[in-house]
């Protein structure tokens, strides 16, 4: 066992106990192989489950609430310039 490997001590019910034995019937593999397959089905479950950076700015509703010139993000120098012009005149 090396530094960053973990010891696992679990109480199972008789309905998981009975789920783990079929399991080791079925694949012929031991109780760390189990585990080790169990933590990374389980591992990429959660993964393909975490919500996408966009899908969370949805969510927050923040996709779509502002207002502005459909071609700000190419043309904002034109647009602050035309702006502080207003502003302040042209110097």
């Amino acid at each position: 066992m090396t530094n960053k490997d973990m010891r696992v001590n679990a109480r199972l019910d008789s309905d998981r106990t009975n789920k783990f034995q079929y399991i080791r019937q079925r694949t012929n593999q031991g109780t760390s192989e189990i585990m080790k397959a169990a933590i990374d089905l389980y591992y990429e479950k959660l993964r393909q489950e975490s919500p996408k950076p966009l899908q969370l700015l949805q969510q927050a509703g923040l996709i779509g609430c502002a207002e502005g010139d459909p071609d700000l993000s190419v043309n904002y120098k034109q647009y602050l310039t035309d702006s502080l012009n207003e502003k302040y005149g042209h110097r």
